[in-house]
Order: structure tokens, then sequence, then C-alpha cells
């Protein structure tokens, strides 16, 4: 039941029951049943704004963690300015602020995952050997100078960095966003 159909209920029983009484009823108890009336209003609004508080509260808490968490940005970059060429190399990488992570592979062939960061004018990473994940080696990949390089695809779009020797490649396939899937579980295992 609702607060207002409560308050409305409890205020309408404690009227019936004086108008009932008639002249009879004394001064005293008519001001006991006004006093407790009010203090259940006063009760059942407090009850309100405090139920509005916490949502409101709450909501804050969500939009505050919600933008307290950057987006992280995929990006594909290829040896050729083609994706999946059988014997070329492919880097598919998510890049949160400084902090990367990704797949090294060759089409239909294995591929190695690896979590690093930008450093300078590199990213120096930890790949994570596909057979045994166990192994790991440091690698690092040499970022070019420039603030922004076009795609080689037919979009055209501009991307915030480019990696030296590669060429960026706009579009990612259903494949690149798989292994970037695995590759965050097995970055998160090795932690």
């Amino acid at each position: 039941m609702g607060i207002k159909k409560f308050q409305s209920t409890l205020f309408s029983s404690l009227v019936n029951r004086v108008a009932s009484q008639g002249l009879s009823c004394d001064r005293r108890s008519l001001s006991y049943v006004l006093l407790g009336a009010a203090t259940v209003a006063a009760l059942g609004t407090a009850a309100q704004a405090q139920t509005v508080d916490s949502r409101t509260s709450s909501e804050a808490l969500a939009v505050a963690q919600t933008a307290a968490e950057p987006v992280g940005e995929r990006y594909l970059f290829g040896q050729v300015p083609q994706p999946d060429q059988i014997g070329q190399g492919y880097v598919v990488l998510e890049r949160t602020g400084d902090r990367v992570y990704g797949a090294l592979y060759y089409p239909s062939s294995s591929f190695d995952c690896f979590e690093g960061q930008v450093q300078g004018t590199e990213i120096a990473m930890t790949v994570i050997n596909s057979y045994d994940q166990a192994d790991t080696y440091p690698y690092s990949l040499a970022m070019v100078e420039d603030s922004a390089v076009a795609s080689s695809d037919a979009s055209g779009e501009l991307v915030p960095f480019g990696l030296d020797g590669f060429h960026a490649i706009g579009d990612l396939s259903e494949n690149d966003h798989r292994m970037l899937e695995m590759c965050s579980g097995v970055v998160s295992s090795a932690q």
C-alpha cells in the first residue's frame, strides 16, 4: 500500500472514530488523535523524501562511476593496408588512456596476446605465448610521430596514433573482436 493511501486511510479511520463519538468526546482525546494524524503525515513525508534522496544519491553514484571509467578504443594495424592477407602480420589492440592490450597475429594462424602501456613514443608490452601462457616476453612497437594517421581503407577515418611499419586499417573483423575478447580474459587471468 502506498504511503499516501496509508495516510489517507489512517486519517479517515481516526476522524470517523472521533466523529462517531459525537458530542461526548473529550477535547484531550481529539487533540491526541489530531496529533497522531499529524505525526503519521510527517513520518510519511519524511519517508518519501528519504526514498527520493536515496534514489537521487544512487543515480548520482551510477553517473559518477560511469563517467570515471574511460572507454577503450579498438584499432587494427597491418604490415599491408588490406586486412586478412596471408603471410602478413597484424596488430589488433584496445587502448584506454596509456594502457593497451591486444593480439599479434598472422591470418589463418595462431595469435599471441599482449598487454602494456604507451611510454613516450613506443608501446612497451609483455607478450603472452599462446601455447604456454606462463611463458611471457617483453616487446615494444614504435609509434609514429604524427598526431593522427589516416586509415588505409575506404572509410578514410583518422586514427589518433600510428605504429611504425604498419598501416592503420579502419574496420575490425568479427575475428579481430573475438581475439580482443579472448586476450582480455588472458590478460586478466595473468595479472
